[in-house]
């Protein structure tokens, strides 16, 4: 059974308000409902993951006073300074019950004929999330890799926004996990577009079992 994953397609993603809209990331919102609505596919199931973040998330510049775009060191939840992974500290984003942290109207309207589920993320205060199946210390899990199993979905495909970081996180996570995973480039957008940034993404992805097509 094949299952089509749509991350992240939120309207502070999307260009011209969003306050972290990817560049030209509307452009896959029509392809990604033909893409839902084509009896080709025969999608057993669809997925709507989304960025579901508690005011003051860690993952916002403002909760520690730094420049937006920083870098910064994040600390383990468990464990503190033993454990540290390095992210980016980014605008506030995707903030519960606002607007910019709903999906796209648009995309929501032609869901209602097909068998759905939405998965939100980042909901815990003091943890960054990218995967849609956990977070960056796979501490916490979502419901995701439950809901595939308990629908015997084998395979995965991949869309939305940002290709280079939530998209690349939940692919290389369902590869993990044993799901066949393939990204449909054509229907994502990235952050970072250039030659060096992209080759660094298609081996990371090579290197994880992951096709990009």
């Amino acid at each position: 059974m094949k299952t089509l994953i749509v991350v992240d397609v939120q309207n502070d993603f999307l260009p011209p308000k969003g306050s972290l809209a990817v560049p030209h990331g509307d452009e896959v919102i029509d392809p990604i409902i033909e893409l839902i609505n084509d009896p080709a596919q025969d999608w057993h199931r669809v997925v709507f993951t989304k960025d579901w973040h508690p005011k003051k998330h860690t993952s916002f510049a403002i909760t520690h006073n730094q420049p937006e775009f920083s870098k910064y060191t994040y600390k383990s939840p468990r464990f503190g300074d033993l454990t540290t992974q390095e992210g980016t500290l980014w605008p506030v984003h995707c903030v519960q019950n606002t607007w910019g942290a709903q999906i796209t109207n648009k995309l929501m309207k032609e869901v209602s004929k097909h068998h759905f589920k939405i998965v939100d993320k980042g909901f815990l205060r003091d943890r960054e999330y990218y995967s849609a199946f956990h977070d960056i210390w796979k501490f916490h899990r979502t419901d995701l890799d439950d809901y595939l199993r308990k629908h015997h979905t084998t395979e995965v495909y991949i869309v939305g926004l940002a290709l280079d970081f939530c998209v690349k996180c939940t692919a290389i996570s369902a590869a993990e996990l044993g799901y066949k995973t393939t990204i449909l480039k054509d229907y994502t957008r990235a952050i970072n577009t250039d030659d060096e940034s992209m080759a660094k993404l298609e081996k990371e992805l090579q290197e994880n079992d992951v096709a990009l097509v």
